[in-house]
């Protein structure tokens, strides 16, 4: 399991390197703290997002959430945002999508397919770097949570 997360982390930051050395799609590359209700676990996660034009944002999202009470959890997620100015530095933004996640148990795996619904808040600091914080409800068959995220991310320029 560990094998398979250090190659899609490698993957995912390959790709948004790859991505930034053209640059018609700005993008950003952000790291999270993600809190899961269902089983009490705290969690990490990277994520990619790539502007769509003016108000849209493409995300795919990779969240790893510890074991505790013996559950690990791996979520894959693709959202889709709709970015809402405010201020000059500041917005928000309704967030949906797919996810795919998978429950390593102490008996036998679980895997489901299921959908993101949320909404999030963005603070840019600095040019290339900004805060920003979710909440969503993971909607999967017999699983379905809420997750807060708060994460930072670098502007690709």
């Amino acid at each position: 399991m560990k094998h398979r997360l250090h190659i899609l982390i490698v993957m995912v930051v390959g790709i948004a390197l790859h991505l930034q050395a053209a640059p018609p799609v700005p993008l950003a590359l952000g790291v999270t703290y993600n809190r899961a209700t269902k089983h009490h676990q705290n969690g990490w996660g990277m994520k990619l997002q790539a502007d769509l034009g003016s108000r849209l944002r493409l995300e795919p999202e990779l969240m790893y959430f510890a074991e505790h009470h013996q559950v690990t959890t791996l979520n894959l997620s693709l959202n889709l945002h709709w970015r809402i100015p405010l201020f000059d530095h500041f917005g928000i933004y309704p967030l949906a999508g797919l996810n795919y996640s998978h429950w390593g148990y102490e008996g036998p795996n679980a895997s489901r397919l299921g959908m993101n619904v949320g909404c999030g808040a963005e603070y840019r600091f600095m040019r290339a770097l900004s805060g920003f914080t979710e909440v969503r409800m993971q909607l999967v068959s017999h699983e379905s949570q809420p997750i807060f995220t708060f994460g930072l991310k670098y502007h690709f320029q």
